[in-house]
């Protein structure tokens, strides 16, 4: 049995480890996030700031979300910026919304702005359907066939956020300064209601969201990110996004593989707010991890090693416990339960800063409290189901519409909803 205990401990040892950094980044999070306020945020800085050409793709309208969303766009503090708002078709609701919005006329697809503050100009664009690649990277191609010389940034978004006035300048500080070409932030995903799954998606999220900010860990994330321009046509985007399904890790897979690194500001994490059903969920979850399995394999196996190892120690803790007549087992299980509770607690001091002006939110927020402090094996048992459940999966169906993805990661649509 020595081999067994050996092995046991090995297990437990890495468990431990993990949960322990994980418990120690929350507690450092403030720490990192002020130091990085300091270097990029500061209004003492000075620094060029280059015209930012903001591309959207969006689909249809949120009755909830949409208004606040398009006005949160359109109050930023950043001097120079334009907007593209890029879509399948003109009959789209949300392009004939922002049409009525914008008071366009017929047959001009493009609005200037009157005032010094907000967006200079708000493009719309009729992409068409999309044949070999994702609706959302045909639409954004769409948009970046309308550069100009004079953007010397590019951004994107996704619609189902809400912007603080500081989002878009605090996102490409650090590549008006020089530090990186690539930025990004995340979201924070805001319950809209108290069902299990979408509290357990909250949390799941979470812990993806708290981690950002160590520049080996970042990655892209397509719901907010920028790049300089100059980087933008070195690495041939327009070229490489073609036949993709996944905007943001095939972006993420270009910048690293030129050698460049990619910044994350933890200030700016936005608010998402979700509603799930379980079945909606774990399309959701898996829809996710089977961009991750096409588009970055590093980061897909880390996600076994993490919910892997996780669960193996504590199964087998509690088996060593109740089973095999191995008290040390009490060790491990006790110190990433400990570590765990003392997570949970400074993650909620995570978001109570963020979204400190935003009562509702936190309120919201506060619903996934049980979960953070009494469930983190059930949570990585739903990642690791969302993990195993895209491996022999070769076809995915995403805003109606149903994709195959080839190894490498070419795309071909396969059919649509009516």
């Amino acid at each position: 049995m020595n081999w067994l205990l050996w092995l046991l401990w090995l297990i437990w040892i890495i468990w431990m480890a993990g949960s322990l950094l994980a418990m120690a980044n929350a507690i450092l999070y403030a720490r990192f996030r002020r130091n990085q306020d300091q270097r990029w945020l500061s209004s003492d800085l000075e620094a060029d700031q280059a015209s930012v050409c903001w591309i959207i793709s969006m689909k249809g309208i949120d009755p909830d979300l949409t208004t606040p969303f398009f006005e949160s766009l359109l109050t930023q503090d950043y001097p120079h910026y334009r907007l593209i708002f890029t879509f399948e078709s003109d009959q789209d609701e949300g392009y004939r919304w922002i049409r009525d919005r914008l008071q366009l006329e017929t047959g001009k697809e493009e609005w200037h702005s009157a005032i010094d503050t907000g967006p200079r100009s708000i493009l719309l664009i009729n992409a068409g359907p999309s044949e070999d690649c994702g609706q959302k990277v045909h639409n954004q191609l769409a948009a970046m066939s309308r550069l100009t010389d004079s953007d010397g940034i590019v951004a994107f978004s996704d619609a189902d956020l809400v912007c603080r006035p500081n989002t878009l300048s605090g996102l490409v500080a650090p590549i008006n300064l020089g530090h990186f070409d690539a930025m990004s932030t995340y979201r924070w995903l805001i319950p809209k209601d108290s069902h299990p799954a979408t509290l357990f998606a909250s949390v799941i999220n979470a812990s993806c969201a708290s981690m950002g900010g160590h520049v080996y860990l970042n990655t892209l994330w397509g719901g907010m990110m920028a790049l300089r321009r100059s980087a933008f046509e070195e690495l041939e985007v327009p070229r490489n996004f073609s036949r993709v399904l996944s905007d943001d890790l095939k972006l993420n897979s270009l910048v690293k593989g030129s050698g460049r690194k990619v910044g994350f500001v933890r200030s700016l994490i936005v608010p998402s707010p979700i509603q799930f059903s379980w079945n909606t969920l774990f399309e959701f979850g898996m829809r996710q991890y089977f961009m991750v399995k096409f588009y970055s394999i590093k980061l897909y196996l880390s996600a076994y090693e993490v919910t892997g190892f996780y669960l193996a120690g504590f199964i087998t803790s509690i088996l060593a416990i109740t089973l095999w007549d191995t008290p040390a087992g009490w060790i491990p299980l006790a110190t990433v339960t400990l570590s765990d509770q003392v997570r949970a607690i400074y993650r909620r001091k995570i978001y109570r800063h963020l979204f400190k002006d935003a009562p509702e939110t936190l309120k919201s927020l506060d619903r996934t409290a049980w979960i953070e402090h009494l469930a983190t094996p059930f949570w990585m048992a739903i990642q690791l189901i969302f993990v195993i459940g895209v491996l022999f999966r070769n076809e995915i169906t995403w805003a109606g519409i149903r994709y195959r993805v080839q190894a490498g990661g070419a795309t071909t649509v396969l059919s649509r909803e009516d």
